[in-house]
């Protein structure tokens, strides 16, 4: 059997390089304001994150609004997530100062904003002056899953808006 697109997925993944977090660091964020995101059909949710070994615990509802993410090197097929700190339809102390709150300060491979609108996700960007990523780096950096859960349709560059 062959597959075309197999040498291109390999040839794609060997190109990801790790971020390193540039700027000072912020107050590292903890298991009750970190989430992972997951999303069934065109849903988004929250679910515990895995940087802290806890799975016991209800993460919050999906509000609307403005959330920061992360995609950990360590961490490649997922997305963290925690509301922005300006997102006041979350108690203040489940926001995060910014990139480097969820990273806890470890390298990343993409990060930037997300905005939600009645569980669906309507854009998202590289906006993270803590990783800087490139808006180009979104064709590499990113894995199979991150694409699913971070449509390329719904990418928006704010520097071109």
């Amino acid at each position: 059997m062959n597959y075309p697109n197999l040498e291109k997925l390999f040839d794609d993944l060997s190109k990801i390089t790790p971020l390193k977090m540039r700027s000072f660091p912020q107050k590292p964020g903890n298991e009750y304001n970190i989430f992972l995101l997951e999303k069934c059909g065109e849903n988004y949710y929250l679910l515990p994150s895995p940087l802290f070994g806890r799975t016991n615990l209800s993460p919050p509802p999906l509000f609307d609004g403005l959330f920061v993410y992360v995609i950990l090197a360590s961490h490649p097929q997922q997305v963290m997530v925690a509301a922005d700190r300006t997102n006041l339809n979350y108690d203040y102390r489940l926001g995060v100062q910014g990139h480097a709150s969820v990273s806890l300060g470890r390298d990343a491979l993409y990060a930037g904003d997300l905005e939600f609108l009645g569980g669906k996700l309507v854009r998202w960007n590289h906006n993270s002056g803590h990783y800087l990523p490139s808006p180009e780096q979104r064709y590499t950096q990113l894995t199979p899953n991150v694409k699913r859960l971070l449509p390329e349709k719904l990418f928006v560059d704010p520097l071109q808006h």
